[in-house]
């Protein structure tokens, strides 16, 4: 049994939006989308029920860019993506490699502490903007 087997029409249809989207979307952004390809479409409130689910099954990833907005994005089970931010545009680059894997080596050598997950968003300004 595939994740899809496993996911809500809602969230099919979300899963879908997100998967031909470029960029990190908002919940507002997807509901509006699938406003706009079907008006019979899932209300905002299912958008998020689905967008919870999705990250909850590790299909998809929130990233917070600092707005106090959330923005999504499709993940492979188990991946994850770091993103450089600007400040002023409010885009987003994707980090091609994790540069967290050594220093969580170091916390565990140094402390003991095995880590569960981590989340690096660095923030500035892009070359457009400067």
């Amino acid at each position: 049994m595939t994740h899809n087997d496993r996911l809500t029409k809602g969230a099919k249809k979300v899963l879908e939006i997100l998967g031909r989207s470029e960029e990190l979307t908002s919940a507002q952004d997807i509901h509006s989308r699938l406003r706009t390809d079907d008006e019979r479409a899932p209300g905002l409130t299912t958008v998020y029920r689905s967008l919870e689910s999705l990250v909850g099954q590790g299909l998809v990833q929130a990233v917070d860019l600092g707005d106090g907005e959330r923005r999504y994005e499709v993940v492979k089970p188990g991946e994850h993506h770091h993103h450089l931010i600007c400040d002023k545009c409010n885009s987003s680059v994707h980090l091609d490699q994790c540069l967290v894997h050594d220093l969580e080596d170091a916390i565990k050598s140094k402390y003991g502490f095995s880590t569960r997950a981590h989340i690096l968003e660095i923030f500035g300004t892009c070359s457009d903007c400067q």
